[in-house]
């Protein structure tokens, strides 16, 4: 009987340590009144800064700042400030490991080995990695990349995947990485690069910059599937609940069209990405 007794405190102790570790977002919301968002700030149209505004924007942002009226509104609060941090992928994935952000907003492809160190939500966008190549550099095809470089971001699945579908194709091409898209394209425009590997619709807003829409031509193979969703501290149910259920109520109620619109007119949702708003779209 002792023995069974002193094994019960020990489990009734172990799980009281670890609820103890467990992180509890919305009680540091709600007690501080703010909350940390990390967001990229050059993944047009997505996640950027807007200089006029003084503050981020962008598709991603847009979904995030619903998110946050939703908790406000949950936690009855009558305001909740926004801290908003910057920072690359690896960048955004740590400060949400480490706690020191509550959420981020970017660009971020769900996978399972970066679910090995966070959570995250339900999907937000999906789409595909493509290549972006200088008019001049003759590439029409990714087999025209043989001898040739490739600037991509460090850190991201865009690096591996593109350098995996290389490989695979037997196309020997140079993989340059930079530590941003900002650095990645500059290349790209000083030729130091004759192609840049990304994500289709960031890789658009790109091409948007050359006011001469001659520069720069983007190819109609795809090398990848990415589904973005939004990085949340690993070991919170609750908070990542609250999360998916504010993109329920943006996607239940039609407000994830506007949204699109917003940000991506003339381009209308694929087939797939309304298939995926339909089913997050959850009720109660």
């Amino acid at each position: 009987m002792k023995k069974l007794l002193s094994l019960t405190l020990l489990a009734a102790f172990a799980l009281g340590s670890h609820a103890a570790d467990a992180p509890d977002t919305l009680a540091k919301i709600k007690s501080s009144k703010s909350i940390t968002l990390a967001y990229a700030q050059n993944a047009t149209p997505f996640s950027f800064d807007d200089t006029k505004a003084f503050k981020p924007a962008g598709f991603s942002i847009s979904l995030c700042e619903g998110i946050v009226a939703q908790i406000q509104k949950q936690l009855g609060l009558d305001t909740l400030k926004i801290n908003w941090v910057a920072g690359t992928t690896p960048e955004r994935l740590a400060l949400v490991a480490e706690g020191k952000a509550d959420m981020e907003c970017g660009v971020t492809t769900n996978t399972l080995k970066r679910q090995e160190k966070v959570d995250f939500s339900t999907t937000t966008f999906v789409q595909t990695g493509a290549l972006l190549v200088r008019a001049d550099s003759g590439v029409k095809k990714a087999a025209d990349l043989a001898g040739k470089k490739l600037s991509v971001v460090s850190g991201t699945t865009t690096q591996r995947r593109v350098t995996e579908a290389l490989a695979n194709a037997k196309i020997a091409a140079e993989v340059l990485p930079f530590k941003d898209r900002e650095d990645a394209f500059k290349a790209l425009e000083e030729g130091k690069a004759q192609a840049l590997a990304g994500d289709r619709v960031v890789l658009i807003g790109l091409v948007g910059r050359d006011s001469s829409r001659t520069r720069f031509k983007l190819l109609d193979e795809d090398f990848s599937l990415e589904p973005y969703a939004f990085a949340l501290r690993r070991g919170d149910p609750d908070f990542r609940l609250a999360v998916n259920r504010a993109l329920a109520v943006t996607y239940r109620s039609g407000a994830i069209v506007s949204v699109f619109e917003r940000w991506f007119a003339p381009f209308k949702p694929s087939d797939v990405l309304v298939a995926i708003y339909g089913l997050n779209s959850m009720e109660e």
